[in-house]
């Protein structure tokens, strides 16, 4: 029997299987790119080490790719296998990831919570639990399950930043923004290459249109990121947002070609369809050209990868930034096909997502189609009625802005006032300081004066 640095038992006889599962883990939690091959050590050293195979299991299953799901059922079978000789809280793991896989996703975080009631340090169940949360836009209870373990945490105890970085996020999407930023400073002084908590404070200066703080942070920050995994990429696609709020069009188009969608680069050659990656593609792609920025031919990228992704309902959220992709491409048929596959989903699951994708997901992809179509009564049919609804396809108040932005677009298309007026104020109760100084809604704010 080994520990991990903050004292929980991991159940394996062999030293250098514990090591490598150990810097998985570590490595997973630090946002860094190096954790399945430290996995692959850790079976490879011990192929009956339950631990690693539940692991490995919950990794691929964050990829939120179904391409996946013949590996993560695999990886769930192997350490149930072995469930036997697991420790209680390894067992509680296996029983998160089972109900991962049924698509139960509220079952999951109820086990980490359990995980942390006996065992507060876990930082692998806070983060699990925040990962999960956070996609189906469940924040709140994110920050009361962080908020419920900060007392047990300080300065002296390994992992210390992570703790912080995740607290801080949590209370940033609760518009609890002071406080979040403390944090996620705090979190960036201890370790430089935190890019979690990078990217908490990151969202804090947008949200209160702080774009000059916000390019100078990341500029500051960014030679910490080079061991980092898609949260680099991430950061850039934030970068581009505070550029775009300085009407820095070209910086935009740079950024984008040099680091969010460059296939060159690494990241994007291991996996060029990451959920996160497509989702910053056809988010960036989409602003510049509601403001009358020409993209070329870059939709294209995008659509042929999306292609394969038709039937993937492994991500509320994703799945509108796919009918995005494939509107702009022109690829309308492949568009009304995932639209089916999604109307499908909606009404045969039995977990978590379903229910989303009805009353979010499907709404705004069908907006995202009607936009593209200049069909903007339809815009606006689809999108008032879903608009407080949006919430629950999960990701931040920053990136579901862009489907606020479509109705905007489409509102003052129509030139309805009477609904520019209420999506402006919807911005401001999301958090958006001075919603009407921002790129996207400036023109509106001036049709109502």
């Amino acid at each position: 029997m080994h520990q991990d640095e903050r004292g929980h038992e991991i159940a394996t006889a062999n030293g250098d299987a514990a090591e490598a599962i150990n810097l998985a883990v570590d490595n997973f939690l630090h946002w860094k790119a190096a954790v399945m091959p430290q996995i692959g050590s850790a079976l490879e050293a011990d192929p009956d080490f339950g631990f690693a195979h539940v692991v490995n299991g919950l990794v691929l299953h964050g990829a939120r790719n179904a391409a996946f799901r013949p590996k993560i059922e695999a990886s769930l079978a192997a350490a149930k296998s072995v469930v036997a000789g697991m420790t209680e809280r390894e067992r509680l793991y296996v029983e998160a990831l089972e109900s991962a896989v049924a698509g139960r996703i509220a079952e999951s975080v109820s086990t980490y919570e359990t995980i942390l009631a006996h065992h507060p340090l876990d930082l692998f169940a806070q983060r699990l639990s925040q990962m999960e949360l956070f996609w189906i836009g469940e924040m709140n209870w994110s920050a009361e399950i962080s908020g419920r373990v900060a007392m047990h945490w300080s300065a002296s105890v390994p992992g210390y930043s992570v703790h912080l970085s995740c607290r801080s996020f949590d209370l940033e999407e609760t518009r609890q923004f002071d406080e979040a930023e403390r944090l996620g400073r705090a979190a960036v002084d201890l370790d430089r290459e935190d890019v979690w908590g990078t990217h908490a404070v990151a969202h804090v200066m947008l949200m209160q249109a702080r774009h000059d703080e916000g390019v100078a942070w990341l500029d500051g920050l960014k030679e910490h990121w080079g061991d980092a995994n898609q949260m680099m990429l991430h950061l850039w696609w934030h970068r581009c947002l505070f550029h775009l709020e300085r009407g820095e069009f070209e910086a935009v188009v740079d950024i984008y070609d040099q680091w969010v969608r460059n296939r060159d680069l690494p990241l994007l050659k291991s996996m060029p369809d990451l959920y996160i990656d497509m989702q910053n593609g056809a988010s960036m792609l989409l602003r510049l050209e509601l403001r009358g920025i020409d993209v070329g031919d870059r939709w294209n990228e995008l659509a042929e990868l999306t292609l394969d992704r038709l039937e993937d309902h492994t991500s509320p959220f994703t799945s509108p930034h796919f009918a995005i992709i494939l509107a702009a491409a022109g690829r309308f048929e492949d568009a009304d096909h995932l639209l089916r596959s999604m109307t499908v989903f909606a009404a045969e699951d039995k977990g978590t997502f379903g229910p989303r994708y009805a009353v979010a997901s499907i709404p705004a992809a069908k907006a995202a189609i009607a936009h593209r179509r200049d069909e903007h009564q339809r815009v606006v049919d689809l999108l008032m009625p879903a608009r407080q609804m949006l919430w629950q396809m999960g990701g931040s108040h920053a990136q579901r802005d862009l489907f606020f932005l479509i109705l905007a677009d489409s509102a003052l298309k129509l030139g309805r006032t009477d609904l520019l007026n209420i999506v402006l104020d919807d911005i401001e109760y999301a958090g958006f300081s001075d919603a009407a100084s921002r790129i996207g809604y400036r023109q509106a704010a001036a049709e109502l004066h």
